[in-house]
């Protein structure tokens, strides 16, 4: 079993932001590809830890509420306050006439675990006809018949006009054997097609964005790592000498500083040191960074990576603003005998997860790491982040 050092880590199943084209488990031809993909750009979806997007998984009340808020309901939410329930608050008004609502009003005007449950198709579509009532999006005139749907019958007092509504808008449909099926429960590649719409709808359509990096030739870097019987101050001089210098906004290779393409060097740091990397306190893996003293082991290395992936002539801060760590961020924990240096490949604020390359003191790298955002908070001043960003 793998120790675990300051802070304590829980488990749970991280998100990370990654297009629909590199999940293993969303081809492209997928019925929703187009949706999910936009929904992706928006930052409303997010894909696994794992490269997996696993459309057919369930969604949740609490998932659906941060979908909608992230997009329509900016002014609701920041008037939520705080909070692990702040989507929920932000979203009451749109949950009229759902279960959902039912249920916090039963349970005393709390949101308890019931909101991690999956939701229904039936509290998905009252959710959205919601929301257009909010926007004032209705249209006068729908043409739809009910026959078109094959269960209309089936569908409980309350939920008629919900259904009626979105279907007749082209917001969703039903099952292939023409049935709304609204006791089935939603999942994240429904989801990301009915926000999709919806977006549309109340914002018209989206325009690509134009691409930073179009006609931009990729420079050459070097090689990341210890060759030979270097020392990792002689590997950084080798490695700082041939890194290309970088324009304002942009990295070494000449790309925009965007976490894809910081993801994509921390992947030339992974393939000159991977997993079970030794990299230990000793003189030979000293490192002085042009901004900083000597530093050795833990620290040596984040700073090493951080110079290598955003140059070292990059401006560095020191900070504990937890709630602006992004990736390429490098955090320092020391406390008595612990020691240990994260370098975040992924942060969800949502989810309250980071994914991370970890050295511990006098160990090896593990790029497998993960945790809570919540347990990197430290207010005896234990922990420093080391951030390019700002």
């Amino acid at each position: 079993m793998k120790r675990i050092f300051l802070p304590l880590l829980a488990i749970f199943c991280l998100t990370l932001p990654v297009r629909a084209a590199e999940f293993y488990d969303l081809p492209e031809d997928h019925w929703a590809g187009a949706e999910i993909r936009h929904a992706l750009d928006a930052g409303v979806v997010n894909g696994y830890g794992d490269g997996s997007f696993q459309p057919g998984r369930d969604v949740t009340a609490a998932q659906f509420c941060a979908m909608l808020t992230r997009s329509f309901l900016a002014e609701e939410y920041a008037a939520a306050g705080e909070g692990k329930y702040r989507a929920m608050e932000a979203c009451l008004p749109v949950l009229a006439g759902t279960s959902v609502e039912e249920t916090w009003r039963n349970l005393g005007k709390r949101w308890d675990r019931y909101v991690d449950q999956p939701l229904s198709r039936y509290d998905m579509a009252q959710t959205v006809y919601n929301v257009l009532r909010e926007k004032d999006a209705l249209q006068e005139t729908i043409t739809l018949s009910t026959t078109e749907i094959a269960d209309w019958n089936e569908i409980p007092d309350g939920y008629h006009g919900a259904v009626f509504t979105c279907w007749g808008l082209g917001l969703l449909k039903g099952r292939s054997d023409g049935r709304f099926a609204g006791e089935d429960t939603l999942n994240r590649a429904q989801a990301a097609v009915i926000w999709s719409r919806l977006d549309t709808l109340l914002n018209g359509p989206r325009e690509e964005p134009e691409d930073p990096d179009a006609g931009v030739e990729a420079k050459e870097m070097p090689a990341f790592g210890l060759q030979g019987e270097e020392t990792v101050q002689e590997m950084m001089k080798r490695v700082n000498a041939g890194t290309p210098r970088c324009e304002e906004g942009r990295l070494p290779n000449g790309k925009s500083r965007t976490e894809e393409n910081i993801l994509e060097l921390l992947e030339l740091v992974k393939e000159g040191c991977p997993d079970g990397t030794v990299w230990s306190a000793t003189m030979r893996y000293d490192y002085r960074p042009s901004r900083f003293g000597p530093t050795q082991g833990c620290l040596a290395f984040g700073l090493a990576v951080s110079d290598f992936v955003f140059g070292e002539e990059a401006p560095i801060t020191q900070h504990q603003e937890f709630r602006s760590l992004a990736v390429g961020d490098v955090i320092h924990i020391r406390y008595e005998e612990v020691e240990r240096v994260l370098i975040l490949t992924g942060v969800d604020r949502e989810e309250d997860a980071y994914t991370a390359c970890e050295l511990v003191r006098n160990g090896k790298v593990d790029w497998d790491e993960w945790g809570p955002l919540s347990g990197l908070v430290d207010a005896r001043g234990f922990t420093t982040v080391y951030s390019r960003w700002k």
